[in-house]
């Protein structure tokens, strides 16, 4: 179980610095999806099975639709946006520097010889205790992602309608 932990947490660096190398705003939340998609996986597999659903359930969907939503109501063309982000000079170093995060947390888990599933094995609460005391940033992170998505449409609808 701790392979598919690792392949699943391999699949989450991918389409996370696939989502941030992207030019295109479309597919970057397409991959977006795909890394909450691998993490809700994850957190399946280490025993967090209500925190996975909210994942899976809001990230990948909710968040998604709302992204695309707010995508196909921008009207900005993809010539502006380089233009005003200047992308080559922006995002020269970027995949060298996730990449090397990426490798550093890998050995830091593989030379501390941590066990993932015993971990998340030991911290076994109730739901309720789980859900309101020692996950609440997870919930708040959710509920703000929630919040961000909803008024990004409302004021991408009330600049369309000028």
């Amino acid at each position: 179980m701790e392979t598919i932990i690792y392949i699943s947490l391999a699949f989450l660096l991918s389409f996370c610095i696939m989502a941030v190398m992207s030019r295109s705003i479309l597919k970057s939340a397409i991959y977006l999806a795909a890394a909450s998609a691998a993490l809700g996986v994850v957190m399946f597999l280490l025993g967090a099975k209500w925190a996975s659903v909210f994942e899976v359930s809001v990230c990948s969907g909710l968040v998604t639709v709302i992204f695309i939503s707010a995508i196909s109501l921008s009207n900005m063309k993809i010539e502006d946006v380089h233009k005003l982000y200047d992308d080559k000079k922006r995002m020269a170093y970027l995949p060298y520097v996730l990449l090397f995060g990426g490798f550093t947390m890998i050995t830091f888990v593989l030379t501390k010889d941590i066990n993932l599933t015993v971990v998340a094995q030991s911290t076994m609460e109730d739901f309720q205790n789980i859900f309101w005391n020692t996950r609440m940033a997870d919930i708040l992170g959710q509920i703000t992602a929630i919040l961000i998505g909803g008024i990004a449409v409302i004021v991408l609808l009330k600049e369309g309608a000028k």
